[in-house]
């Protein structure tokens, strides 16, 4: 279960951010800028709506039964360590699906509310829009989600160098790239965050998948043990 899920979560999170970035028509300024994105034309908030809902399964919660069976895989080796990084790991896709959940529940009707109001109370939406989109982006996503999962990607990495070592180094990197995220996004360096955080959509889906092939033709875990 843990290999399939994290084998079906490369495509779905894939899935999640083309949406988002398609409901803009690939205008990345767009994308990114919410009190643009709420003006956009057409109504981008059905795809975004979608786009968020996918981030929850795809990116989060179909890691959920990898992180935990990566902790009984490791335990034996580094108990201790191992029950740290999947509080890490786990924190980490709990938070982030909150984040998305957020902006699945708020969107729609927070675009609709902008495209039936008059100027004056467009900009109060707008403002309300940007200040929940950076709440969850640049605060419960690449500050508090992301540092939990650089350590869990480092660490994690870390106990697998003698088990898997390729795999352990596309972890590390992985914790990398999420690290320059919150790094930058903490010194409000615009290119460091953005470059470590590219690196983690386009990336994470694809390690995630190879982990999941990993598991999925794995001995089982009693198996070995007995």
């Amino acid at each position: 279960m843990a290999g399939a899920a994290a084998m079906l979560s490369c495509p779905i999170g894939l899935a999640s951010i083309i949406l988002v970035f398609n409901a803009f028509n690939w205008d990345f300024e767009a994308a990114f800028n919410p009190l643009k994105a709420i003006a956009y034309l057409p109504d981008p908030s059905s795809a975004l709506r979608w786009g968020w809902f996918l981030d929850i399964i795809g990116y989060y919660l179909l890691l959920a039964p990898a992180v935990i069976y990566l902790h009984y895989w490791l335990s034996p080796r580094a108990s201790l360590h191992s029950n740290l990084f999947a509080f890490f790991g786990l924190g980490y896709v709990l938070t982030g699906a909150l984040g998305a959940a957020v902006l699945t529940g708020a969107t729609q009707p927070l675009f609709t509310a902008y495209n039936t109001s008059d100027p004056a109370q467009q900009l109060a939406v707008a403002q309300i829009y940007a200040t929940l989109v950076h709440a969850v982006m640049d605060g419960i996503w690449n500050m508090f989600s992301m540092l939990m999962g650089a350590i869990w990607w480092l660490g994690t990495g870390w106990l697998l160098r003698s088990e898997r070592k390729w795999l352990a180094l596309f972890f590390t990197f992985m914790g990398i790239a999420s690290l320059l995220d919150v790094v930058g996004m903490a010194l409000q360096n615009e290119f460091a965050s953005t470059l470590g955080l590219n690196i983690y959509l386009w990336f994470a889906p694809i390690v995630a998948f190879w982990l999941g092939a990993i598991v999925w033709k794995r001995q089982d875990i009693s198996t070995q043990q007995n």
